[in-house]
Protein backbone atom coordinates (compact mmCIF):
# COMPACT_ATOMS: atom_id res chain seq x y z
CA UNK A 1 0.00 0.00 0.00
CA UNK A 2 1.07 3.63 -0.46
CA UNK A 3 1.94 5.89 2.46
CA UNK A 4 -0.68 8.00 4.21
CA UNK A 5 -0.50 11.06 6.43
CA UNK A 6 -3.32 12.15 8.75
CA UNK A 7 -3.73 15.45 10.59
CA UNK A 8 -6.21 15.33 13.47
CA UNK A 9 -7.37 18.56 15.12
CA UNK A 10 -7.12 17.85 18.87
CA UNK A 11 -7.64 21.38 20.24
CA UNK A 12 -9.59 24.43 19.05
CA UNK A 13 -12.92 25.13 17.35
CA UNK A 14 -12.24 22.52 14.66
CA UNK A 15 -11.52 19.75 17.18
CA UNK A 16 -12.21 16.30 15.78
CA UNK A 17 -11.70 17.19 12.11
CA UNK A 18 -9.39 14.97 10.05
CA UNK A 19 -7.25 15.83 7.03
CA UNK A 20 -5.92 12.77 5.15
CA UNK A 21 -3.20 12.90 2.47
CA UNK A 22 -2.18 10.09 0.13
CA UNK A 23 -0.69 12.37 -2.55
CA UNK A 24 1.87 15.18 -2.67
CA UNK A 25 0.19 18.38 -1.45
CA UNK A 26 0.52 21.67 0.43
CA UNK A 27 -1.39 22.82 3.53
CA UNK A 28 -1.76 26.38 4.86
CA UNK A 29 -2.74 27.72 8.31
CA UNK A 30 -3.98 31.29 8.56
CA UNK A 31 -6.78 33.85 8.51
CA UNK A 32 -6.99 34.29 4.72
CA UNK A 33 -9.71 32.58 2.69
CA UNK A 34 -7.17 30.51 0.71
CA UNK A 35 -5.93 28.70 3.85
CA UNK A 36 -6.78 25.02 4.33
CA UNK A 37 -7.24 25.52 8.08
CA UNK A 38 -9.06 28.85 8.18
CA UNK A 39 -8.79 30.57 11.57
CA UNK A 40 -10.42 33.95 10.93
CA UNK A 41 -11.48 34.60 14.54
CA UNK A 42 -8.17 33.70 16.20
CA UNK A 43 -6.24 36.92 16.73
CA UNK A 44 -3.07 34.95 17.59
CA UNK A 45 -2.94 33.72 13.99
CA UNK A 46 -1.39 35.68 11.11
CA UNK A 47 -2.92 36.03 7.64
CA UNK A 48 -0.65 33.32 6.26
CA UNK A 49 0.79 31.79 9.40
CA UNK A 50 2.67 28.70 8.23
CA UNK A 51 2.79 26.26 5.33
CA UNK A 52 3.23 22.48 5.35
CA UNK A 53 4.32 20.38 2.41
CA UNK A 54 3.32 16.74 2.55
CA UNK A 55 4.66 13.95 0.35
CA UNK A 56 3.39 10.48 1.30
CA UNK A 57 4.45 9.05 -2.08
CA UNK A 58 8.01 8.38 -0.95
CA UNK A 59 9.13 6.01 1.78
CA UNK A 60 9.39 7.17 4.47
CA UNK A 61 6.85 9.97 3.86
CA UNK A 62 8.08 13.55 4.30
CA UNK A 63 6.32 16.49 6.01
CA UNK A 64 7.98 19.89 6.16
CA UNK A 65 6.56 22.89 8.03
CA UNK A 66 7.69 26.47 7.57
CA UNK A 67 6.64 29.48 9.61
CA UNK A 68 5.91 32.46 7.35
CA UNK A 69 7.01 35.29 9.61
CA UNK A 70 3.91 34.96 11.80
CA UNK A 71 3.39 37.31 14.73
CA UNK A 72 3.29 34.61 17.41
CA UNK A 73 5.26 31.75 15.85
CA UNK A 74 4.42 28.11 15.20
CA UNK A 75 4.70 25.65 18.10
CA UNK A 76 5.95 22.12 17.38
CA UNK A 77 5.81 19.73 20.32
CA UNK A 78 5.56 22.77 22.57
CA UNK A 79 8.64 24.51 21.14
CA UNK A 80 8.19 27.85 19.35
CA UNK A 81 9.61 28.20 15.84
CA UNK A 82 9.64 31.43 13.87
CA UNK A 83 7.56 34.40 14.91
CA UNK A 84 8.52 38.05 15.23
CA UNK A 85 10.15 39.88 18.06
CA UNK A 86 8.19 42.53 19.94
CA UNK A 87 7.83 45.67 17.82
CA UNK A 88 8.98 44.00 14.59
CA UNK A 89 7.04 44.39 11.37
CA UNK A 90 6.42 41.29 9.19
CA UNK A 91 9.11 42.60 6.79
CA UNK A 92 11.64 43.02 9.63
CA UNK A 93 10.89 39.57 10.97
CA UNK A 94 11.35 38.08 7.53
CA UNK A 95 14.92 39.32 7.35
CA UNK A 96 15.92 36.88 10.11
CA UNK A 97 14.90 33.95 7.94
CA UNK A 98 12.10 31.43 8.30
CA UNK A 99 12.92 28.10 9.98
CA UNK A 100 11.85 24.88 8.30
CA UNK A 101 11.22 21.75 10.37
CA UNK A 102 10.57 18.17 9.31
CA UNK A 103 7.72 16.50 11.21
CA UNK A 104 7.53 12.89 12.34
CA UNK A 105 4.82 10.51 13.43
CA UNK A 106 3.36 11.61 16.78
CA UNK A 107 4.41 15.26 16.53
CA UNK A 108 1.98 18.06 17.35
CA UNK A 109 1.65 21.48 15.70
CA UNK A 110 -0.07 24.39 17.45
CA UNK A 111 -1.10 27.59 15.66
CA UNK A 112 -2.92 30.04 17.91
CA UNK A 113 -5.61 28.07 19.73
CA UNK A 114 -5.63 25.21 17.21
CA UNK A 115 -3.53 22.09 17.67
CA UNK A 116 -3.14 19.14 15.31
CA UNK A 117 -1.61 15.72 15.87
CA UNK A 118 0.45 14.17 13.05
CA UNK A 119 0.13 10.51 12.13
CA UNK A 120 2.43 9.02 9.50
CA UNK A 121 1.70 5.63 8.00
CA UNK A 122 4.57 4.48 5.80
CA UNK A 123 4.31 2.10 2.88
CA UNK A 124 4.17 -1.52 3.97
CA UNK A 125 7.10 -3.60 2.73
CA UNK A 126 7.18 -7.34 2.40
CA UNK A 127 10.38 -8.92 3.70
CA UNK A 128 12.27 -11.24 1.38
CA UNK A 129 15.24 -13.49 1.71
CA UNK A 130 18.56 -11.64 1.63
CA UNK A 131 20.67 -11.86 -1.52
CA UNK A 132 24.11 -10.69 -2.56
CA UNK A 133 24.00 -7.26 -4.19
CA UNK A 134 26.79 -5.23 -5.76
CA UNK A 135 27.25 -1.52 -6.46
CA UNK A 136 26.48 -0.81 -10.12
CA UNK A 137 29.32 1.73 -10.20
CA UNK A 138 32.31 0.10 -8.46
CA UNK A 139 31.19 -3.51 -8.01
CA UNK A 140 31.55 -3.51 -4.19
CA UNK A 141 29.41 -6.01 -2.25
CA UNK A 142 26.68 -3.85 -0.67
CA UNK A 143 24.54 -6.63 0.80
CA UNK A 144 25.02 -5.21 4.30
CA UNK A 145 24.27 -1.64 3.22
CA UNK A 146 20.80 -2.07 1.71
CA UNK A 147 17.45 -3.00 3.19
CA UNK A 148 16.16 -6.53 2.76
CA UNK A 149 13.36 -5.31 0.52
CA UNK A 150 15.58 -3.22 -1.78
CA UNK A 151 15.07 -4.13 -5.42
CA UNK A 152 16.92 -3.38 -8.62
CA UNK A 153 20.26 -1.59 -8.96
CA UNK A 154 22.00 0.04 -5.99
CA UNK A 155 24.93 2.35 -5.39
CA UNK A 156 27.25 1.90 -2.41
CA UNK A 157 27.62 4.60 0.25
CA UNK A 158 31.11 5.61 -0.94
CA UNK A 159 30.08 6.02 -4.57
CA UNK A 160 26.88 7.82 -3.63
CA UNK A 161 28.87 10.44 -1.72
CA UNK A 162 30.99 11.03 -4.81
CA UNK A 163 28.13 11.30 -7.30
CA UNK A 164 25.94 13.55 -5.12
CA UNK A 165 27.93 16.53 -6.41
CA UNK A 166 28.02 15.27 -10.00
CA UNK A 167 25.41 12.62 -10.95
CA UNK A 168 27.04 12.04 -14.32
CA UNK A 169 29.92 10.18 -12.63
CA UNK A 170 27.60 7.19 -12.39
CA UNK A 171 26.61 7.60 -16.04
CA UNK A 172 30.30 7.63 -17.04
CA UNK A 173 30.77 4.30 -15.28
CA UNK A 174 27.68 2.85 -16.93
CA UNK A 175 28.75 4.08 -20.35
CA UNK A 176 32.09 2.37 -19.84
CA UNK A 177 30.18 -0.84 -19.15
CA UNK A 178 28.36 -0.38 -22.45
CA UNK A 179 31.61 0.17 -24.33
CA UNK A 180 33.14 -2.93 -22.74
CA UNK A 181 30.41 -5.17 -24.13
CA UNK A 182 30.45 -3.78 -27.68
CA UNK A 183 31.00 -6.81 -29.87
CA UNK A 184 30.63 -9.18 -26.94
CA UNK A 185 28.96 -12.55 -27.51
CA UNK A 186 25.36 -13.20 -26.43
CA UNK A 187 26.54 -15.31 -23.47
CA UNK A 188 28.08 -12.32 -21.75
CA UNK A 189 25.99 -10.31 -19.28
CA UNK A 190 24.64 -7.04 -20.62
CA UNK A 191 24.89 -3.95 -18.40
CA UNK A 192 21.79 -2.87 -16.51
CA UNK A 193 21.51 0.44 -18.39
CA UNK A 194 21.95 1.09 -22.09
CA UNK A 195 22.95 4.35 -23.75
CA UNK A 196 24.61 2.65 -26.72
CA UNK A 197 26.72 4.54 -29.21
CA UNK A 198 26.77 7.83 -27.28
CA UNK A 199 29.86 9.60 -25.92
CA UNK A 200 29.69 12.48 -23.45
CA UNK A 201 31.34 15.63 -24.82
CA UNK A 202 30.66 18.55 -22.50
CA UNK A 203 28.78 19.56 -19.37
CA UNK A 204 26.16 22.15 -20.37
CA UNK A 205 24.81 23.10 -16.97
CA UNK A 206 23.24 22.06 -13.68
CA UNK A 207 19.98 22.88 -11.94
CA UNK A 208 17.65 21.82 -9.18
CA UNK A 209 16.86 18.46 -10.80
CA UNK A 210 20.26 17.40 -12.09
CA UNK A 211 22.99 17.92 -14.67
CA UNK A 212 22.82 18.27 -18.46
CA UNK A 213 25.55 17.05 -20.84
CA UNK A 214 26.02 17.28 -24.58
CA UNK A 215 26.56 13.83 -26.04
CA UNK A 216 27.52 12.68 -29.52
CA UNK A 217 26.38 9.61 -31.42
CA UNK A 218 29.62 7.77 -32.20
CA UNK A 219 28.43 6.45 -35.57
CA UNK A 220 26.55 9.32 -37.25
CA UNK A 221 27.96 12.26 -35.26
CA UNK A 222 24.56 13.67 -34.31
CA UNK A 223 24.33 15.42 -30.96
CA UNK A 224 21.81 15.10 -28.16
CA UNK A 225 21.36 16.43 -24.64
CA UNK A 226 21.67 13.96 -21.78
CA UNK A 227 19.79 15.06 -18.68
CA UNK A 228 20.82 13.16 -15.54
CA UNK A 229 18.63 13.37 -12.43
CA UNK A 230 19.77 11.97 -9.09
CA UNK A 231 17.05 10.93 -6.70
CA UNK A 232 17.30 12.26 -3.16
CA UNK A 233 15.65 9.14 -1.72
CA UNK A 234 15.99 5.38 -2.23
CA UNK A 235 14.10 4.20 -5.32
CA UNK A 236 13.07 0.62 -5.98
CA UNK A 237 12.07 -1.09 -9.22
CA UNK A 238 8.46 0.06 -8.91
CA UNK A 239 9.55 3.69 -8.66
CA UNK A 240 11.77 3.45 -11.72
CA UNK A 241 9.00 1.84 -13.75
CA UNK A 242 6.61 4.58 -12.62
CA UNK A 243 9.09 7.18 -13.87
CA UNK A 244 9.33 5.52 -17.27
CA UNK A 245 5.55 5.22 -17.50
CA UNK A 246 5.04 8.89 -16.66
CA UNK A 247 7.70 9.97 -19.15
CA UNK A 248 5.99 7.90 -21.86
CA UNK A 249 2.91 10.09 -21.50
CA UNK A 250 4.87 13.18 -22.53
CA UNK A 251 7.36 11.59 -24.96
CA UNK A 252 4.65 11.27 -27.62
CA UNK A 253 4.22 15.08 -27.78
CA UNK A 254 6.00 16.19 -30.95
CA UNK A 255 5.96 19.84 -32.02
CA UNK A 256 8.47 22.17 -33.65
CA UNK A 257 8.49 24.37 -30.53
CA UNK A 258 8.90 21.53 -28.00
CA UNK A 259 12.30 19.92 -27.37
CA UNK A 260 12.27 16.50 -29.00
CA UNK A 261 12.36 13.34 -26.88
CA UNK A 262 14.77 10.52 -27.80
CA UNK A 263 15.06 8.01 -24.95
CA UNK A 264 14.79 7.54 -21.17
CA UNK A 265 15.96 5.19 -18.48
CA UNK A 266 16.79 4.69 -14.82
CA UNK A 267 19.30 2.76 -12.80
CA UNK A 268 19.60 2.76 -9.04
CA UNK A 269 18.83 6.28 -7.85
CA UNK A 270 19.74 7.84 -11.20
CA UNK A 271 17.22 8.75 -13.91
CA UNK A 272 18.16 10.02 -17.35
CA UNK A 273 16.60 11.32 -20.54
CA UNK A 274 18.11 11.78 -23.99
CA UNK A 275 16.67 14.90 -25.61
CA UNK A 276 17.07 17.00 -28.73
CA UNK A 277 20.18 19.19 -28.50
CA UNK A 278 19.50 22.92 -28.90
CA UNK A 279 22.77 24.55 -29.88
CA UNK A 280 21.54 28.07 -29.09
CA UNK A 281 21.42 27.40 -25.34
CA UNK A 282 18.57 28.82 -23.27
CA UNK A 283 16.73 32.13 -23.24
CA UNK A 284 18.33 32.76 -19.85
CA UNK A 285 21.81 32.43 -21.38
CA UNK A 286 20.85 34.69 -24.27
CA UNK A 287 19.64 37.31 -21.78
CA UNK A 288 23.03 37.24 -20.07
CA UNK A 289 24.82 37.91 -23.37
CA UNK A 290 22.47 40.88 -23.99
CA UNK A 291 23.14 42.52 -20.64
CA UNK A 292 20.36 40.88 -18.64
CA UNK A 293 17.29 41.36 -20.86
CA UNK A 294 16.10 41.22 -24.48
CA UNK A 295 14.64 43.87 -26.74
CA UNK A 296 11.01 43.37 -27.73
CA UNK A 297 12.13 43.01 -31.33
CA UNK A 298 14.29 40.00 -30.43
CA UNK A 299 12.04 38.60 -27.72
CA UNK A 300 8.72 38.87 -29.62
CA UNK A 301 9.24 35.95 -32.05
CA UNK A 302 10.70 33.80 -29.26
CA UNK A 303 7.68 34.51 -27.04
CA UNK A 304 5.31 33.44 -29.81
CA UNK A 305 7.39 30.30 -30.46
CA UNK A 306 7.23 29.36 -26.77
CA UNK A 307 3.48 29.98 -26.60
CA UNK A 308 2.96 27.90 -29.75
CA UNK A 309 4.76 24.94 -28.18
CA UNK A 310 2.99 25.38 -24.84
CA UNK A 311 -0.40 25.63 -26.59
CA UNK A 312 0.23 22.24 -28.21
CA UNK A 313 1.23 20.82 -24.82
CA UNK A 314 -2.02 22.09 -23.32
CA UNK A 315 -4.13 20.58 -26.12
CA UNK A 316 -2.45 17.28 -25.21
CA UNK A 317 -3.87 17.61 -21.64
CA UNK A 318 -0.42 18.13 -20.10
CA UNK A 319 0.64 20.88 -17.67
CA UNK A 320 4.34 21.81 -17.57
CA UNK A 321 4.54 23.28 -14.01
CA UNK A 322 8.14 24.53 -14.23
CA UNK A 323 8.33 27.22 -16.90
CA UNK A 324 11.15 29.78 -16.70
CA UNK A 325 13.77 31.27 -19.06
CA UNK A 326 16.13 28.37 -18.29
CA UNK A 327 13.51 25.93 -19.66
CA UNK A 328 13.00 27.75 -22.96
CA UNK A 329 15.78 26.52 -25.25
CA UNK A 330 16.96 27.92 -28.58
CA UNK A 331 17.65 26.05 -31.82
CA UNK A 332 19.13 27.63 -34.94
CA UNK A 333 16.90 27.14 -37.97
CA UNK A 334 16.96 28.94 -41.33
CA UNK A 335 19.17 31.71 -40.03
CA UNK A 336 17.18 32.57 -36.90
CA UNK A 337 16.74 31.36 -33.34
CA UNK A 338 13.66 29.24 -32.67
CA UNK A 339 12.38 28.80 -29.10
CA UNK A 340 11.44 25.36 -27.78
CA UNK A 341 9.83 24.37 -24.48
CA UNK A 342 12.14 22.04 -22.52
CA UNK A 343 11.84 19.72 -19.51
CA UNK A 344 8.32 18.74 -20.50
CA UNK A 345 6.93 16.43 -17.83
CA UNK A 346 10.29 15.76 -16.19
CA UNK A 347 9.46 17.47 -12.88
CA UNK A 348 6.10 15.72 -12.56
CA UNK A 349 7.48 12.36 -13.67
CA UNK A 350 10.36 12.59 -11.20
CA UNK A 351 7.91 13.47 -8.44
CA UNK A 352 5.44 10.70 -9.35
CA UNK A 353 8.25 8.18 -9.20
CA UNK A 354 8.81 9.18 -5.57
CA UNK A 355 12.27 10.38 -6.52
CA UNK A 356 12.08 13.75 -4.83
CA UNK A 357 11.01 14.71 -1.36
CA UNK A 358 9.84 18.32 -1.49
CA UNK A 359 9.35 20.67 -4.43
CA UNK A 360 7.71 23.71 -2.82
CA UNK A 361 9.15 24.39 0.63
CA UNK A 362 12.42 22.82 -0.52
CA UNK A 363 12.48 24.57 -3.90
CA UNK A 364 15.11 26.99 -5.08
CA UNK A 365 14.28 30.68 -5.45
CA UNK A 366 14.97 30.53 -9.19
CA UNK A 367 11.88 28.40 -9.76
CA UNK A 368 9.76 30.04 -7.07
CA UNK A 369 10.11 33.40 -8.84
CA UNK A 370 8.06 31.98 -11.72
CA UNK A 371 5.49 30.12 -9.61
CA UNK A 372 1.85 31.25 -9.56
CA UNK A 373 0.12 31.69 -6.25
CA UNK A 374 -2.30 28.79 -6.78
CA UNK A 375 0.62 26.37 -7.07
CA UNK A 376 1.01 26.87 -3.31
CA UNK A 377 -2.64 27.11 -2.31
CA UNK A 378 -4.07 24.43 -4.66
CA UNK A 379 -1.01 22.31 -5.39
CA UNK A 380 -2.78 19.18 -6.65
CA UNK A 381 -5.04 21.00 -9.11
CA UNK A 382 -2.56 23.02 -11.15
CA UNK A 383 -4.02 23.54 -14.65
CA UNK A 384 -2.96 25.18 -17.95
CA UNK A 385 -4.04 28.57 -16.59
CA UNK A 386 -1.16 28.25 -14.09
CA UNK A 387 1.34 27.64 -16.90
CA UNK A 388 0.06 30.88 -18.44
CA UNK A 389 1.15 32.76 -15.31
CA UNK A 390 4.58 31.11 -15.27
CA UNK A 391 5.39 31.70 -18.93
CA UNK A 392 4.20 35.29 -18.63
CA UNK A 393 6.53 35.73 -15.67
CA UNK A 394 9.31 34.38 -17.90
CA UNK A 395 8.39 36.91 -20.63
CA UNK A 396 8.33 39.70 -18.04
CA UNK A 397 11.82 38.67 -16.96
CA UNK A 398 13.01 38.50 -20.59
CA UNK A 399 11.84 42.05 -21.33
CA UNK A 400 12.79 43.79 -18.07
CA UNK A 401 15.46 41.68 -16.36
CA UNK A 402 13.21 41.76 -13.27
CA UNK A 403 10.55 39.51 -11.74
CA UNK A 404 6.83 40.34 -11.58
CA UNK A 405 7.06 40.37 -7.77
CA UNK A 406 9.57 42.40 -5.79
CA UNK A 407 12.02 39.82 -4.43
CA UNK A 408 14.59 41.16 -2.01
CA UNK A 409 17.55 39.39 -0.42
CA UNK A 410 16.57 37.42 2.70
CA UNK A 411 12.83 37.69 1.95
CA UNK A 412 11.09 34.33 2.01
CA UNK A 413 9.92 33.77 -1.59
CA UNK A 414 6.99 31.63 -0.40
CA UNK A 415 5.63 34.54 1.63
CA UNK A 416 6.12 36.84 -1.37
CA UNK A 417 4.15 34.45 -3.60
CA UNK A 418 1.27 34.32 -1.11
CA UNK A 419 1.10 38.12 -0.87
CA UNK A 420 0.96 38.16 -4.69
CA UNK A 421 1.81 41.82 -5.22
CA UNK A 422 2.51 42.13 -8.96
CA UNK A 423 4.29 45.18 -10.37
CA UNK A 424 2.79 46.20 -13.76
CA UNK A 425 5.40 45.68 -16.45
CA UNK A 426 5.35 49.27 -17.76
CA UNK A 427 6.34 50.43 -14.29
CA UNK A 428 9.54 48.45 -14.88
CA UNK A 429 10.02 49.66 -18.46
CA UNK A 430 7.79 52.39 -19.89
CA UNK A 431 9.09 51.72 -23.43
CA UNK A 432 7.12 48.46 -23.65
CA UNK A 433 4.07 49.11 -25.90
CA UNK A 434 0.78 49.34 -23.94
CA UNK A 435 -0.81 46.60 -26.07
CA UNK A 436 1.96 44.12 -25.18
CA UNK A 437 1.96 45.22 -21.53
CA UNK A 438 -1.78 44.67 -21.33
CA UNK A 439 -1.40 41.04 -22.46
CA UNK A 440 1.38 40.27 -19.98
CA UNK A 441 -0.31 42.03 -17.06
CA UNK A 442 -3.57 40.18 -17.70
CA UNK A 443 -1.72 36.86 -17.82
CA UNK A 444 -0.22 37.65 -14.41
CA UNK A 445 -3.46 38.48 -12.61
CA UNK A 446 -4.28 36.42 -9.53
CA UNK A 447 -7.91 36.13 -10.68
CA UNK A 448 -7.87 32.85 -12.58
CA UNK A 449 -11.14 33.73 -14.34
CA UNK A 450 -9.63 36.89 -15.86
CA UNK A 451 -6.35 35.25 -16.85
CA UNK A 452 -5.94 33.60 -20.26
CA UNK A 453 -7.13 30.04 -19.72
CA UNK A 454 -4.40 28.36 -21.77
CA UNK A 455 -1.40 29.18 -23.93
CA UNK A 456 -3.43 29.12 -27.15
CA UNK A 457 -5.64 31.94 -25.91
CA UNK A 458 -2.62 33.97 -24.84
CA UNK A 459 -0.86 33.30 -28.16
CA UNK A 460 -3.73 34.88 -30.09
CA UNK A 461 -3.73 37.96 -27.84
CA UNK A 462 0.06 38.45 -27.93
CA UNK A 463 0.28 37.92 -31.70
CA UNK A 464 -2.33 40.65 -32.20
CA UNK A 465 -0.51 42.98 -29.78
CA UNK A 466 2.82 42.49 -31.52
CA UNK A 467 1.27 43.26 -34.91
Amino acid sequence: MSGKITFTVVEGKMQGQLFVFDQHDTFLFGRMDDCHILLKDDQQVSRHHCILEINPQINPPVISIRDLGSKNGTHINGVKYGGREKGESPEEGAKRGYPQVNLRNGDTVKVGQTKIAVQVQAETKVARAPQRMRCVRCGKDVSNEVALDQQGDVVCVSCMQEIEDDPALLLFALLQQVQQVVGAGPEENEPSIHIPDYAIEEKLGAGGMGVVYRVRHVRNGSRAALKVMLSKVAIDTKGRERFKREINLTSIIKHKNVVGFIDKGAVGNVFYCLLEYCEGGSVYELMKTRGGKLSLREAGPLMLDALSGLAYIHTSKVVHRDLKPQNILLAKQHGRLVAKIADLGLAKSFEQAGATGLTVTGNVAGSLAFMPREQLTDFRNVRPVSDVWSISAAFYNMLTGNFPREIRAKDDPIDIILKDDIIPIRRRDASIPPTVAQVIDRALTSDLRRRYQDAGEMYAALAAALR
